[in-house]
């Protein structure tokens, strides 16, 4: 393969590599997860002017990728973009990187099959759109593998040095960069095995350079770890397999178990982690692992005499330990030292197929027709690579409410709600440069301790205030709480007002049986002004506004707007019902605000915002739809009447066109 050719394939993968990594950047994953938000608290730290070489808090973090994090902060704010955009960069440099890789390694040709195998991996694609450090260890990896072959080729100091300084710094990076010590020595005994004669003078003192380069690089952190090695070494030990939290008894069992789900993690199972994976989906789709299984046999065969190829597999071989070794096997992020390693096998594969190909005779009319077919196989199989991907990923992964509960969807979107009410910092969507603070917003302390995504997400403001006050609030007010508990004495200090109470989304955490509501939202201001109400019941009780408003799931939501004159008797439920053509389509019956302010509780003045949800409904038939609106209490089946001008009972309901 001729260079502008690979240039030119480089510039198209790395393109299609982007496009993967930040399509649908702010949405796909949904949420924030609190390990991405540490990262985010330690880069306040940093820029209020605090620079550690450890980060200690969430068990211990090495600081490289914190680092980048800081400056993204820094220039975007305190938001997920600002987080999560770093780790996209690092993946598509970790494209490019592992294209180098392959070339110095092998071939321009194997070098392009690999840095578009790893563009199109789900397992890279999501780790690329996360904050999680672990994304910057291939990057080194691949990078000092690309100067250390260049520099067993060349012989050139710089070479050396380069490689020494990445593999210092890819300690800096995540705790599996520890084991790669181990396939380092493994290949150097290789080495002297099998390739005693190619170890001469000059190739050992730049072997030398390179080692001393990397120990200067890395002495900092290691006396730092020397004088804090609990805090530095202390994480490993929790999941390690030999823990008998870990194993219960039975280490020899959980080792072999182990063993086997590593084993098969190219083509059978994968990572079962919503943070990590679509989950048990392999690392390669069928087509990519059956180029996988034949790169594999490639380097078997060929790994007594080809240093590259012996490597390969060595890398691939121990730098699976991390995972094996502890909880949860396999885990794509205590694996992520083997990615670099993982793309190099498929397109092996895939070029010995070409060259197999290629080689055959093909002569005349025959030749002609499949010469087109050779030159297109790797195409076709990382085009069905890159197909199942984007399905996967932006499809049943993306689409999938358990991937928003892995990410704390819930809590990240209360903190966009906060910041919108307060009118500064990330209001779910942009960022609020300054707020008026016009909404005064009480946050119930308990959520705040709770979630470190406010203590990122939500700047605190004179509007914001942790903890419930202990008397009257002027207007307008957002209130903030955990539904859980009894909020009630909210109405105490809460002038009269209009009232809208919002349930937050659902959550879920790794051991939660089922999912809930992450917070209720209060939102009180003055009353806006209206026109004559549709229609007055009993009890002083008007309907101000009925409005119909489409939702992304497919239902309607309907707004009833109410107004009391008086705080009525009785708890009533509110019954809407859509007809179509004199027929009930569906009915929606519930309390008021579901519940959440009952009849009972409402107050001379107060217009309360009440929501329902219908589906079911088809398109908006205009002229053949009305809604049937009412109020009754369940307990005695009386009915509210409606009044008439008089103000007398006229009508148990009111009916309110659709669509007019």
């Amino acid at each position: 393969m001729k260079r502008k050719t690979w240039l030119a394939g480089m510039c198209l993968v790395l393109l299609a590599a982007a496009a993967l990594r930040f399509a649908a950047f702010a949405k796909v994953p949904a949420g924030l997860y609190r390990d991405e938000v540490y990262n985010g608290l330690d880069a306040l730290d940093v820029l209020e002017g605090h620079l550690p070489l450890y980060f200690a808090a969430n068990n211990g973090r090495e600081p490289l990728f914190i680092y980048l994090v800081t400056m993204s902060v820094g220039l975007f704010g305190r938001s997920p973009l600002a987080l999560r955009l770093p780790a996209a960069f690092i993946g598509v440099l970790t494209v490019a990187a592992t294209g180098a890789m392959g070339r110095a390694l092998f071939s321009r040709r194997v070098g392009l099959l690999a840095a578009v195998t790893l563009a199109v991996t789900l397992w890279h694609t999501h780790l690329s759109r996360v904050s999680f450090r672990a994304v910057l260890l291939p990057l080194l990896i691949a990078l000092t593998v690309w100067q250390t072959a260049l520099a067993a080729r060349r012989g050139r100091r710089r070479h050396f040095v380069a490689a020494g300084v990445l593999y210092g710094l890819s300690l800096y990076t995540y705790t599996a960069a520890r084991f790669t010590v181990v396939p380092l020595v493994v290949f150097a005994v290789y080495l002297v095995i099998r390739h005693r004669r190619a170890l001469r003078a000059p190739l050992l003192r730049g072997v030398g350079l390179a080692v001393l380069a990397a120990g200067v690089t890395l002495l900092p952190l290691a006396i730092y770890t020397i004088g804090h090695a609990a805090e530095v070494l202390g994480r490993p030990g929790q999941v390690w397999l030999w823990n008998p939290a870990i194993h219960h008894g039975h280490p020899w069992l959980t080792l072999g178990q182990h063993v086997l789900r590593t084993l098969g993690i190219v083509f059978v199972r994968g990572d079962r982690i919503w943070r990590h994976n679509l989950p048990t989906r392999p690392v390669y789709d069928p087509a990519l692992a059956a180029a996988f299984l034949v790169g594999l046999v490639w380097a078997i065969r060929r790994a007594r005499r080809d240093a590259a190829a012996a490597f390969t597999l060595i890398w691939i071989a121990l730098m699976a330990l991390p995972t094996l070794l502890a909880e949860d096997a396999p885990h794509f992020l205590r694996a992520v030292g083997m990615l670099p390693g993982l793309a190099l096998l498929p397109a092996l594969g895939l070029a010995w197929l070409m060259d197999g190909l290629a080689r055959l005779p093909l002569r005349g009319a025959a030749g002609l027709r499949l010469r087109p077919v050779v030159a297109a196989l790797p195409l076709v199989a990382l085009s069905f690579g890159l197909g199942s991907t984007v399905h996967a990923y932006f499809g049943a992964y993306a689409h999938n409410p358990m991937s928003r509960y892995w990410f704390e969807q819930g809590v990240t979107a209360l903190a966009g709600r906060i910041n919108s009410a307060a009118g500064v910092g990330w209001d779910g969507q942009r960022m609020l440069r300054s707020g008026s603070g016009a909404t005064r917003v009480f946050l119930e302390a308990e959520l705040w301790d709770e979630w470190p995504q406010l203590r990122f997400l939500t700047p605190q403001t004179e509007a914001l205030t942790l903890g419930l006050p202990a008397g009257q609030v002027s207007l307008p007010v957002a209130v903030f709480v955990w539904p859980y508990d009894d909020w009630s004495q909210v109405w105490d200090w809460v002038p009269v007002g209009e009232i809208t109470i919002e349930e937050g989304p659902l959550s879920q955490g790794d051991r939660d049986p089922e999912p809930y509501t992450t917070y209720l939202a209060l939102f009180v201001q003055p009353p806006a002004e209206t026109s004559a109400p549709i229609a007055r019941f009993d009890e002083g009780i008007e309907l101000l506004e009925v409005q119909m408003t489409p939702e992304p799931d497919g239902r309607w939501r309907v707004r009833l707007r109410w107004q009391a004159a008086t705080t009525p008797l009785g708890d009533y439920t509110v019954f809407v019902h859509y007809v179509r053509d004199g027929e009930r389509i569906v009915q929606a019956d519930a309390q008021p605000a579901g519940g959440r302010y009952p009849t009972t509780r409402w107050r001379a003045g107060d217009v309360v915002n009440d929501d329902h949800w219908v589906s079911g409904i088809g398109e908006v038939m205009p002229g053949h739809d009305h809604l049937v609106v009412g109020l009754w209490e369940p307990d005695s089946g009386r009915v509210l009447s409606v009044l008439g001008q008089a103000g007398n009972p006229a009508a148990d309901w009111v009916e309110v066109p659709v669509g007019d």
